[in-house]
């Protein structure tokens, strides 16, 4: 049986007819068993005139009159009666079955009428007086009740009739549609999970499954899983095709230069060729590296070491380092920095990140200008902010510069040897500090960064 909608009806079904079952047959054999509240009551007023019947012919003739007295009664009526005295003695010629005298002894010891404690509830016991006033006990058995040849008319009389079937099939009913509305919802989820799979990742089910319940919340679960798989795969799209492109370029120029260098020419020529060789592959070799870094911080693989350290020790580095590379431009770069600032991070990670950061300012400042470096500590956060003296970037490239391989100007990046990779492994640095990186234009010309790094307390 593999469908899940039949199998959850059935046994819904097969519960509620096993329970209504075996509750018609326990009250079947009850009834059967135990007499009626009916019969009850009518064996109470019988024992009443039946023992005073029996005590006045006691009284009158003696045991022959009672045993004559029980015998016409149990051949017309089919009970057995038998008088005890005030002893619990049986006034019978007859034996004294053992579960009537059983009766009368409890019938004795209570003063009411007692019904058999085990077995058939088909006899009582109670005490009456004689017309003397001498006390008695009378114990009688009532006749054996015909027992059902078919137990289905039996079980399915009076109102366990064709009401009995109306109830059967209403209960049907209500588990067709409890059971439709436990799987309605799950064949939604598969046919969305199969238009997914066939490659649709755009595919959404959130809002065909209303309410509050499990169902509902793995139907955003899975929207939750769609969108994240489309934004990754997409993503995933993007770096291979930015990857190849970037690679096509360097591949490009090292094919020309090693051409160059097979014809035959003078050794400067053959000099430049191979010079063009060495800078393409450490061009591509720093992006490879630089691509591996990203995957790793996006991949969540690499290990961190926090720990606490002092980020102006850190810039100091970083911008003596920086300022071999400014003076190429006779460019200079400035760090204003109070005397510590000791924060709790990944230090090697965060180096990388600035060092991105302050490198990328340095390629794009104007030549002879000052690129500024500034560190400031509040109770909340530390911020760096670095500033350069460039051209600016145009408002509607500002929330892409974090993105891998986004860059403004081509032609500039070629020059410079950028691939639009540092500033979105600094991204992901900062965010891994639970901070925040932005960038805006300054008023008065060039790029600043700013990065964010909250304090914890």
């Amino acid at each position: 049986m593999r469908s899940l909608f039949l199998r959850i009806f059935l046994y819904f079904l097969l519960i509620i007819l096993l329970v209504s079952s075996a509750v018609v047959l326990l009250t079947y054999f009850r009834d059967q068993e135990f007499p009626a509240l009916a019969d009850q009551n009518f064996a109470r007023q019988a024992i009443a005139e039946y023992g005073r019947e029996a005590t006045q012919a006691f009284e009158h003739e003696g045991i022959a009159a009672v045993d004559r007295y029980a015998e016409r009664l149990s051949a017309e009526s089919g009970i057995h009666l038998l008088l005890f005295n005030s002893s619990g003695h049986p006034l019978t010629r007859q034996r004294a079955p053992r579960r009537m005298q059983h009766m009368v002894q409890r019938a004795m010891r209570s003063g009411e009428v007692v019904f058999p404690m085990m077995g058939r509830r088909d006899g009582l016991a109670s005490m009456v007086r004689g017309g003397s006033g001498e006390t008695y006990f009378v114990a009688i058995k009532l006749p054996d009740r015909q027992q059902s040849r078919n137990l289905f008319k039996g079980v399915t009389h009076g109102f366990l009739g064709w009401q009995l079937l109306l109830l059967l099939a209403v209960t049907a009913i209500v588990c067709y549609f409890l059971a439709r509305s436990l799987t309605a919802p799950i064949g939604r989820l598969r046919q969305a999970t199969r238009k997914f799979a066939a490659g649709d990742l755009s595919t959404r089910i959130g809002g065909q499954i209303k309410g509050k319940n499990e169902l509902a919340e793995l139907a955003d679960d899975f929207d939750e899983m769609a969108g994240k798989i489309e934004t990754l795969i997409g993503a995933q799209k993007n770096l291979l095709r930015d990857i190849s492109h970037e690679l096509r370029s360097p591949l490009t120029r090292l094919g020309i230069a090693l051409e160059l260098v097979r014809q035959p020419g003078d050794a400067e020529t053959k000099s430049k060729a191979l010079a063009r060789i060495e800078l393409e592959a450490e061009r591509m070799n720093e992006m490879i590296g630089q691509l591996l870094n990203l995957t790793r911080l996006e991949s969540g693989v690499q290990e961190l070491q926090f720990q606490k350290f002092d980020l102006r020790p850190l810039l100091e580095n970083l911008v003596a380092d920086a300022n071999y590379e400014a003076k190429a431009h006779q460019s200079q770069v400035v760090l204003t920095a109070p005397d510590a600032a000791v924060y709790f991070g990944a230090e090697e990670l965060l180096a990388q990140a600035l060092e991105n950061v302050i490198r990328n300012a340095v390629k794009y400042t104007a030549d002879g200008s000052v690129v500024s470096v500034d560190l400031l500590v509040t109770a909340e956060a530390l911020t760096i902010r670095v500033a350069d003296q460039g051209s600016g970037v145009p408002a509607e490239s500002l929330p892409k510069l974090f993105e891998p391989f986004y860059r403004v100007a081509a032609a500039r990046d070629r020059q410079t040897g950028g691939a639009g990779i540092g500033l979105a492994i600094a991204e992901r640095a900062v965010k891994l500090h639970s901070g925040s990186i932005t960038a805006s234009n300054r008023s008065e010309g060039g790029l600043l960064i700013e990065i964010s790094l909250p304090i914890e307390s």
